[in-house]
């Protein structure tokens, strides 16, 4: 399976991820603070896996290597937390926000938001779903504030504070489209979206067999279904409230 993922064999890729997965999440949860962090961390060391093993070298033991990529993760996890010095409480006396349109190479969250109703849904999905560093960069980005300045603001290179909206962003459309997708119209709407993505898109972000299977069938913690989301996400709409 390794040598299908060096050739690009994405299927084969997928295999492997959920392979790692238990194995990566029993080092990370004992050694998390939370259940919470314990998923985020495990996300971003699933996409660093994506990311390094079509380059393993074939005869690397593939276990000790996932585990360094964990304990890097848990790390660099705990020092961004750490870095990101604003209490949450700043945040519950701001208006809250209407719109997410962040100054971003990535699409929005949504291109409307209607009622103050539908606002609120959204502010909730967001502390339920996110970890607190992103949730302070989202509400941050909805406060008209650039890339640039929430870095500074947080102590955070400006890449850093992409891969925190980008990975918010994801895990909040995969939460709706998952539980709520009556938010972005439906499921119709959803499969507008991906049909219109498949007109207008561009060829690297047409949808793979796993994230079309992801959208089909949506469950926790699918890194396909978040980078489904992300590809469709500029297509989908808060409609009016009845």
């Amino acid at each position: 399976m390794r040598q299908a993922v060096r050739e690009g064999d994405e299927s084969a890729l997928e295999r492997l991820l959920e392979w790692c997965r238990p194995l990566l999440w029993r080092y990370i949860r004992k050694r998390a603070k939370s259940e919470q962090d314990s998923e985020d961390i495990l996300q971003e060391a699933l996409l660093r896996v994506a990311h390094a093993l079509p380059l393993l070298k074939p005869n690397t033991p593939l276990e000790p290597w996932l585990m360094r990529i964990a304990s890097n993760c848990l790390h660099t996890f705990y020092q961004r937390v750490a870095s990101a010095d604003i209490p949450l409480s700043y945040f519950e006396t701001e208006p809250t926000p209407r719109a997410l349109q962040q100054e971003s190479p990535e699409p929005s969250i949504v291109t409307q938001m209607d009622t103050e109703q539908m606002a609120r849904q959204l502010y909730a999905i967001i502390k339920k779903v996110c970890s607190e560093t992103e949730r302070k960069i989202l509400l941050l980005c909805a406060c008209d504030e650039t890339a640039e300045s929430i870095a500074v603001r947080l102590k955070l290179t400006v890449g850093t504070v992409r891969t925190h909206l980008m990975r918010g962003r994801a895990k909040v459309l995969a939460y709706i489209v998952q539980y709520q997708p009556a938010l972005v119209g439906g499921t119709g709407r959803i499969r507008e979206a991906v049909r219109q993505l498949e007109t207008h898109g561009k060829p690297s972000e047409q949808l793979t067999c796993a994230e079309e299977y992801a959208l089909a069938h949506p469950k926790r913690n699918q890194l396909p279904l978040r980078r489904a989301c992300l590809k469709i996400a500029r297509f989908l709409e808060f409609p009016p409230a009845p």
